[in-house]
């Protein structure tokens, strides 16, 4: 059997804390049961990582790189409209695909045991909102959106995605994230379109 570089057991230890988490919380992860579950010694995880913090850096530093994803993604509109559209798909989808990830995008309890993750964190969603916000601001130069602050209409935004989500969450993810995204992409041009 061929040995795994370095990258390729990053990933599956990233990907079975990701599990862990899932399944039983933030508090459920620990060393040990990641060495067990990913079926090596406590020691080769901290020669990847250096602690649970260092691993949630893992996990969403991947978080991170769906970014050139869905800035790509977002190329892709010729209207405002269509890229509002492709933005808001692009987060449904991701997540219906990654539905264990938001376990760690929904647990406060990590982000509060870190100010270095809280930054991170935070690093992510602000990168994410200038995108949005670029978005309505040529939507409201261009009199394709209504002149309300494009802050509000972002906010507005991601807490219609972030409700929908925990919606879907809480309810044991009974239906398709992405059949829901044209509803609120509906609902939202509704709102906010001229």
């Amino acid at each position: 059997m061929a040995r795994l570089t370095t990258e390729e057991r990053q990933k599956i230890i990233i990907d079975e804390a990701i599990n862990i988490i899932h399944e039983g919380g933030y508090e459920s992860l620990s060393i040990r049961e990641l060495a067990s579950k990913v079926q090596i010694s406590e020691p080769a995880i901290y020669r990847h990582f250096l602690n649970k913090e260092d691993i949630i850096l893992g996990i969403l530093s991947r978080i991170g790189e769906f970014d050139h994803l869905l800035e790509a993604n977002l190329r892709e509109g010729k209207t405002v409209v269509e890229k509002l559209q492709h933005f808001i798909n692009f987060h449904f989808s991701f997540l219906n695909k990654n539905k264990e990830m938001t376990s760690v995008l929904f647990s406060e309890d990590i982000f509060n045991q870190s100010d270095l993750l809280k930054e991170r964190l935070v690093r992510i969603i602000k990168y994410r909102k200038m995108l949005l916000t670029s978005i309505i601001q040529e939507g409201i130069d261009s009199k394709e959106i209504k002149d309300i602050d494009a802050g509000s209409i972002v906010t507005m935004i991601l807490g219609f995605i972030r409700l929908t989500v925990l919606e879907w969450r809480l309810g044991g993810f009974m239906f398709d994230l992405s059949r829901e995204s044209s509803k609120v992409v509906s609902a939202i041009n509704q709102m906010i379109l001229k």
